[in-house]
């Protein structure tokens, strides 16, 4: 069988953005520079793009004994896996028991125990390299402000000790919300100490050199502008270069549209901007009150805000941005006036870093791994959990390339996973998700 992937119109490879300043790149202490790939290549598993998925697939591949070659098309961490928030946590987007509802409660059990293994398994990567990425597990709160989202976090806690015997998450009061976030702005939150935090920048880089240092081959600036499968190899085409794989991995996420590298699987997600705000450093007095305890936070409504305390002492603050896949100032004015809201100690602050990236968003609020043909396989879809969930699919891309038995991750791998109806009126469509989840979000529903 062949199939050919050529480049559309207006898809070569080239970014639709420039990297933005934000602090992660900005305090960085370690930097992958890879050489673009200026020749032909022979390896066993090939892998399209250079973030948290595939760098945790080149890690596993390689373990297994495997030439690797990784393929980015512009710097390593240069998407997502380096503008995001950093929080590693051990769940979806959906709560334990509204996963029972969906799909039963033997599934729910067994997704527990994978968003368990996904954030043990990014730990064991870093651990294998000693990775200098600022890892801990620091705990996450979940604030919450309406009911309704007190009524669903009571039950998650009530289902894990039930049905899990998982004591470790706990509500937490007003007051005692007020002194873990250093505001009174919430009701009530959800505490889960086992989550952890990184330098989501830091960790590409650093786990980018250690590959190379294993022997993997990694090259940054080399998009694929073409690939077909045939007798049962895949050959790509770079702009200076070609590749030979036996196995092909695609891990471009929510920048799938920009190569033709994931024109198969761009349609079965919509990118959305999460922007990202950091502050100067805050004085000594609202450092020991603002988060004193060191846990990082991811509100619980549609449309979510997330922050935490960075290693220099300044805040991050971040957020969904609008329906396009760009940035504006308004954005950014956006979420200062959001943190202003819940911080009003922080109106006089000056922000020092705004950037953004896209999140790959599905319509279950869940990740996919999937293959094709054999020897194409993807993973994708991570709706803002990416830091550890990546981790776990990247391994289990690796098995799949390998050869290595599977895990069964139920509706992780096993549910039917198609192209979003209508895809080409996605930017309209997300203005009105958005203008809806704003208004359940002030209703409280």
């Amino acid at each position: 069988m062949c199939t050919d992937f050529k480049p559309r119109k207006g898809v070569s490879g080239r970014t639709r953005q420039e990297h933005v300043a934000s602090f992660w790149a900005a305090s960085a202490r370690e930097r992958c520079r890879p050489s673009r790939l200026t020749s032909s290549l022979d390896v066993d598993v090939a892998i399209i793009g250079g973030g948290f998925t595939g760098l945790s697939a080149a890690h596993y591949s390689n373990l297994s004994g495997c030439s690797v070659a990784v393929l980015e098309a512009n710097q390593i961490g240069w998407g997502a896996s380096g503008r995001n928030g950093g929080n590693a946590v051990p769940r979806y987007k959906p709560t334990f028991p509204e996963l029972e509802n969906r799909y039963g409660r033997d599934i729910a059990i067994g997704m527990y125990r994978t968003a368990h293994d996904a954030l043990a398994t990014l730990e064991q990567i870093i651990n294998h390299h000693a990775l200098g990425c600022d890892f801990v597990r620091c705990g996450l709160l979940t604030p919450l402000v309406s009911e309704n989202d007190i009524t669903r976090f009571e039950r998650d806690a009530e289902w894990l000790r039930r049905h899990i015997g998982d004591t470790a998450p706990s509500m937490l009061n007003r007051q005692e919300t007020a002194y873990a976030l250093g505001t009174e702005f919430y009701t009530a939150s959800y505490l889960e100490p086992r989550a952890a935090a990184l330098h989501p920048f830091e960790y590409c880089q650093s786990l980018g050199s250690a590959l190379v240092r294993c022997g993997v081959y990694l090259f940054s600036e080399t998009p694929i502008l073409s690939w077909r499968s045939n007798d049962g190899y895949i050959y790509a085409r770079t702009p200076e270069g070609s590749v030979r794989a036996r196995q092909l991995i695609i891990a471009t996420n929510g920048y799938s549209d920009l190569t033709a590298a994931g024109q198969s699987i761009e349609k079965t997600i919509v990118p959305v901007a999460s922007a990202i705000i950091a502050t100067q450093v805050l004085a000594e007095e609202l450092r020991t009150t603002i988060l004193p305890e060191g846990h990082v936070v991811t509100d619980a409504k549609r449309l979510t805000n997330y922050y935490r305390i960075l290693r220099d002492g300044s805040l991050l603050f971040g957020g969904r941005g609008g329906a396009s896949s760009s940035d504006s100032p308004r954005i950014y004015e956006n979420l200062r006036r959001s943190m202003v809201r819940i911080f009003p100690q922080l109106k006089d602050l000056p922000i020092k870093y705004r950037w953004f990236g896209l999140v790959a968003v599905t319509l279950d609020s869940l990740p996919y791994i999937g293959t094709q043909q054999k020897n194409i396989h993807f993973a994708l879809g991570y709706n803002g959990r990416g830091v550890a969930l990546s981790a776990l699919l990247g391994r289990e891309l690796a098995r799949r390339a390998t050869g290595e038995a599977r895990e069964t991750l139920g509706p992780l791998s096993e549910r039917r996973f198609d192209r979003i109806p209508f895809h080409g009126l996605r930017v309209p469509a997300k203005q009105l998700a958005i203008k809806y989840m704003q208004l359940v979000d002030k209703l409280g529903f």
